[in-house]
């Protein structure tokens, strides 16, 4: 028996794999290609914002009013900006590895690095996708406008999908953006419109009878109307109580069903003048994160290695009362909608 162990065996010596549920549902996310990730460093900090109703934003002086004759005083237009101060708020958890479980698997099983990867590969993407999705199909923020034919089972025949499509694009080009827009939509939702018959007619007609309405060729489809790209956020998260059974799980979409999105991603480009260098924000917004939330000074010889970059952070440290090891993991990141009018949203009356 191993040291301290009074509930189990030594593990096998010719233990080799370590098996993950739910691997690979973290594989695909879709969220930091809608809202990339920008850094800031400082964790409450002002972003300013150039919009079309005071910064001269697509205006044009075609009016009598700005003829002049020569030496005449010039018709003159004030330069405006709003300015407004993000705050970042970090969360956490902290994750007790008993000194027993290590001491098990000793020489064959690195059970800190494994729990640390879970949080970077696992923890950490899973809920930045859902911080994302949260703030991307949020009718609140966007304008939301019911499809023409609701997207359920019985009404396959007359799903609306490509007229609503067309309608999010011209409502998007109406509020000043320009084409170079995604769509986002579960699963659930991809499934009922590629069974449409309005998409597959559409998108396949009768050239090629039989074909499968694909993603490639539905994007094929709706690209002439500005669509780069249809992303599908089908990833689930587990939502059951901390202190629930091990035995239980309550599996839940990241994505829902009641909205397709449609508007610009967000993107960063920079600029500088006269020594200044500014991002400069296009699209719906960004995923912000305080990139100076660091490790805070704890003392271990691990911590350096199983620090993460891009705003995740992971420190180790010894509780001596419960002889464990804390696995303390830090992040920081606040997907920002900075701008409501690259962005409109589909209702799909989903049932």
């Amino acid at each position: 028996m191993p040291a301290f162990s009074t509930a189990s065996a030594t593990p096998n010596e010719q233990l080799a794999l370590a098996v993950v549920e739910g691997e690979q549902q973290v594989a695909e996310l879709i969220g930091e290609k809608i809202l990339g990730p920008l850094p800031i460093t400082w964790h409450n900090a002002t972003m300013v914002k150039a919009t079309l109703a005071d910064s001269l934003g697509l205006r044009q002086i075609s009016a009598d009013k700005y003829l002049h004759a020569p030496g005449a005083v010039f018709s003159r237009l004030s330069a405006t900006l709003s300015s407004t101060t993000l705050t970042i708020s970090p969360r956490g958890v902290e994750l007790q590895v008993p000194n027993e479980m290590v001491l098990d698997y000793r020489n064959r099983f690195d059970v800190q690095a494994f729990f640390a990867a879970r949080f970077g590969k696992e923890i950490s993407g899973l809920t930045k996708e859902v911080l994302i999705a949260a703030q991307v199909m949020n009718a609140s923020t966007f304008t939301a406008t019911n499809s023409a034919v609701a997207y359920t089972a019985a009404l396959l025949s007359t799903n609306s999908y490509i007229a609503d499509t067309i309608a999010s694009t011209r409502r998007l080009k109406a509020k000043g953006e320009a084409p170079g827009y995604v769509q986002v939509m579960s699963g659930p939702v991809y499934e009922r419109i590629r069974q449409a018959a309005t998409v597959q007619a559409y998108t396949v007609g009768t050239l090629k009878p039989g074909q499968e309405a694909t993603k490639e060729m539905i994007l094929a489809g709706v690209r002439e109307y500005g669509i780069t790209d249809i992303l599908i956020g089908d990833a689930y998260y587990n939502g059951t109580s901390d202190q629930a059974s091990l035995a239980s799980t309550a599996l839940t979409q990241v994505w829902g069903n009641t909205y397709i999105f449609t508007g610009k991603p967000g993107m960063t480009s920079g600029s500088s003048g006269d020594g200044v260098s500014v991002p400069i924000l296009s699209g719906i917004g960004a995923n912000v994160f305080w990139e100076n939330y660091s490790p805070g000074g704890v003392t271990s010889t691990d911590k350096e290695s199983l620090t993460m970059a891009g705003g995740n952070y992971v420190e180790v440290y010894p509780d001596l009362p419960t002889d464990s090891e804390i696995i303390r993991i830090k992040m920081s990141h606040k997907p920002t909608i900075t701008n409501s009018r690259a962005g409109d949203l589909i209702t799909t009356q989903y049932s």
